[in-house]
């Protein structure tokens, strides 16, 4: 089972440190760029995925506020097989995370919408995926 919410990035940031694996999507619209990433986390070590159906199969579960793990934990696995990703450092990720909490706080307000997708992926005894 997958649950979808929107988070601010503070809250993503005190998420992160709790869970071993999850899985996120960062989107905003900002003045002269789309940001939209996709991160999968496992113990300390972040892959920015860039396979581009994963993004597809994100837009199609977006209106979902749940669901099978199977919509969205395949696409993931391929982009992990395929080698469609890069190693990022955690720091790299909570940069990112520090500035789009700062723009916030600054009502820097030009972009139009900041949604984090936060799934967590729970310990393998519970076989339990959130997205």
């Amino acid at each position: 089972m997958f649950y979808q919410q929107a988070m601010e990035p503070a809250e993503l940031l005190n998420t992160l440190t709790a869970n071993n694996e999850c899985f996120f999507v960062i989107e905003a619209h900002l003045t002269n760029k789309l940001y939209h990433v996709a991160v999968y986390k496992y113990d300390k070590e972040y892959f920015l995925l860039l396979d581009p159906r994963l993004f597809q199969q994100i837009l199609k579960t977006k209106a979902a506020s749940h669901g099978d793990e199977d919509e969205v934990l395949p696409y993931i696995e391929e982009a992990l097989e395929d080698n469609l990703y890069q190693l990022v450092a955690e720091d790299y990720v909570k940069l990112d995370l520090y500035t789009l909490t700062a723009l916030a706080k600054k009502k820097y307000r030009q972009y139009s919408l900041l949604r984090i997708l936060l799934g967590v992926i729970e310990n393998e005894k519970n076989g339990v995926f959130n997205f």
